[in-house]
């Protein structure tokens, strides 16, 4: 809390008018104690963890702003100050479950950006255990009956790169090949998810190559039937049309 608290305070200090991120993540990691920042290899800097800075800018007063594909920070009218205390924290957990289970506490702690002997002083009751992988993994009881009975869906998707599917824990039950895990999680510019019958079967990246053409490249982990190119292709067309390009080129890279 005192993370959090410290964070928040510098947030309000610095965002007084519409800000680029880049800008308040510099002011903000200025303004904290020197132990909530860390020297970034991939920035070449020393600033704030990204998990407390995406977590502190509410309680800040700090809004974001949209407009187009760029997006600023700024102040939050009728800001009520930092929080004095935790609260809520196992309707987060029970959602996380609902998405993501059977999860493990550690799961749902690197998701949370907290730790396991935290999140167990307030994990909820009430919850099913099973094991998975041998660890002991938890379920909200009621959603049982629907995990006994889940079938793969014969569904193709190009799920985007900050889709919350792919932001489960249990990554090397989502993506059991480590080598695919470093192609699918990067340090920066993570692609999007190949879905193919609830199981990701590569990545994709898009590329606006001219006006209103949109190409996509799409990577496999293994040779794709007819069928499911076809399918890809069709969602190429609605990730097209998501983007208002009025044309659509796809291209499976094998190598």
């Amino acid at each position: 809390m005192a993370a959090f608290r410290a964070t928040a305070e510098a947030f309000r200090a610095v965002v007084s008018t519409e800000m680029d991120k880049g800008e308040v993540s510099r002011a903000v990691s200025d303004h904290i104690p020197a132990e909530l920042s860390y020297d970034c290899r991939a920035c070449a800097a020393r600033h704030v963890s990204g998990a407390l800075f995406q977590q502190a800018g509410l309680a800040g007063g700090v809004r974001l702003v949209v407009s187009g594909r760029s997006a600023r920070l700024a102040p939050l009218a009728q800001w009520p100050g930092p929080p004095e205390a935790a609260a809520g924290t196992a309707a987060l957990v029970l959602a996380y479950l609902r998405l993501h289970g059977p999860a493990t506490v550690g799961d749902v702690a690197g998701f949370l950006g907290t730790t396991a002997t935290e999140l167990r002083r307030v994990w909820p009751s009430g919850l099913a255990e099973m094991r998975v992988d041998g660890r002991s993994a938890w379920l909200s009881a009621d959603r049982l009956d629907a995990l006994r009975t889940a079938e793969p869906g014969p569904l193709v998707r190009l799920l985007p790169p900050g889709d919350p599917f792919l932001q489960a824990r249990d990554r090397d039950l989502l993506v059991p090949e480590r080598a695919h895990q470093q192609q699918l999680w990067r340090m920066l510019g993570n692609p999007g998810a190949l879905l193919v019958a609830g199981e990701v079967a590569g990545t994709w990246r898009a590329r606006q190559a001219a006006r209103g053409r949109l190409e996509l490249t799409v990577t496999p982990f293994a040779r794709l039937s007819k069928r499911i190119g076809r399918e890809v292709d069709a969602e190429a067309e609605t990730v097209g049309a998501a983007r208002g390009a009025t044309e659509v080129r796809v291209r499976v890279d094998t190598d």
